[in-house]
């Protein structure tokens, strides 16, 4: 069984009289956010709103002992039906959640490194979707969904300069993850292989990913799932970026995914999943297209697109983002969800259209 935050916590202040072994230091940080989605058609309740504060603080014990602890303090408003849209923790209601989403020593041994508690476990290059990423998935929505943490204990070697050994044992939702992962530089180009069981699927998982330069930048994110009781399937990214001398910069990246997985058509396509948050996206073939014009440090403009191939309905947005003071970020993003026909994004056949307006404020 899973140890709870509070025996985390405990952990965390058994390792306080390792101050006696030198200067203790701490730095308090974290950030406060509130993030506003309204959907139509228009009325008094078609919206969600989120706000949370997450302060973090992190103690610096030896020159080899770190200890952190991060609380999460989320509430949220509204529609809550669109969590699984919007990448929120399942059970998430207006009645909010409060919980010690970090909580973990860090110790720095040499070529050895072992961080022991409540951790976040992040693997893998690609954007929007992370095939070798086993614990949360990214939605259509929100894109880069912050990683939750679990209890876990992860030790890294590192066998060279180039090169370093993982392995990991955790507990998602109270169910044992296990995995071994290799990584190693060679040249500009960074290889990863993993090899996992999780227990929450009863799937053996085999992942592969890279990332270069040549060129263009490229990457390749992949996993092969074997299950005990499903059709094996398979799931992967190929993806590319380019940055032109436009203003400050202009970033073009594009991506294609690929999931056996997934349904080939609206008929086939597993709503059940996907309302319970075990799927965030139906089809088995999309293509997405991110491009970023950044004015100067603090303002820039974005234009994306996700295209589900299967039934050739698309998810567009158009965003401005700026930061107030260097640590306020203030974001707003309008989606237009539409098709030729009923798909995906446009279940009704009608066009959708989404707001979003973000505020994150980091202290």
């Amino acid at each position: 069984m899973a140890p709870r935050w509070t025996t985390l916590v405990l952990i965390f202040l058994a390792g306080l009289p390792h101050a006696a072994l030198g200067e203790v230091t701490s730095d308090f940080r974290g950030d406060v956010r509130s993030r506003l989605f309204v959907f139509t058609p228009f009325d008094v309740n078609n919206y969600t709103l989120e706000l949370r504060l997450r302060p973090e603080l992190v103690t610096y014990l030896t020159d080899d002992l770190s200890a952190v602890v991060t609380v999460n303090a989320l509430r949220l408003l509204g529609d809550t039906s669109k969590l699984s849209l919007l990448g929120a923790p399942v059970g998430t209601g207006s009645e909010g959640s409060f919980q010690v989403d970090r909580a973990y020593f860090d110790y720095e041994l040499g070529r050895w490194d072992l961080r022991i508690g409540r951790q976040a476990i992040n693997f893998g290059p690609a954007q929007i979707w992370n095939p070798v990423d086993l614990v949360d998935s990214n939605t259509a929505l929100n894109r880069s969904v912050e990683k939750r943490g679990v209890d876990a204990v992860r030790g890294s070697l590192a066998l060279s300069s180039t090169a370093r050994a993982i392995g990991l044992l955790s507990f998602v939702d109270g169910v044992p993850l296990s995995l071994v992962r290799g990584e190693l530089l060679l040249g500009g180009t960074g290889v990863g292989v993993m090899a996992a069981d999780d227990r929450r699927r009863d799937e053996q998982v085999f992942g592969l990913d890279l990332k270069g330069d040549l060129l263009l930048g490229l990457w390749i994110e992949a996993a092969y799932h074997l299950t005990d009781e499903r059709s094996d399937y398979f799931r992967g990214v190929v993806g590319a970026d380019y940055s032109f001398n436009v203003a400050e910069r202009l970033t073009l990246s594009a991506q294609y995914y690929y999931d056996s997985s997934g349904g080939t058509g609206i008929d086939d396509y597993n709503y059940a999943a996907f309302a319970s948050g075990k799927r965030s996206f139906l089809a088995r073939q999309y293509a997405s297209l991110v491009s970023v014009l950044s004015f100067n440090e603090l303002t820039s403009l974005s234009v994306s697109a996700i295209l589900n191939l299967q039934d050739l309905s698309s998810l567009t947005s158009v965003g401005v983002s700026r930061y107030f003071f260097e640590n306020l970020e203030v974001s707003g993003r309008a989606f237009l969800a539409t098709g030729p026909e009923q798909g995906e994004y446009n279940p009704n056949e009608e066009p959708i259209t989404t707001f979003e307006l973000y505020l994150d404020w980091r202290f």
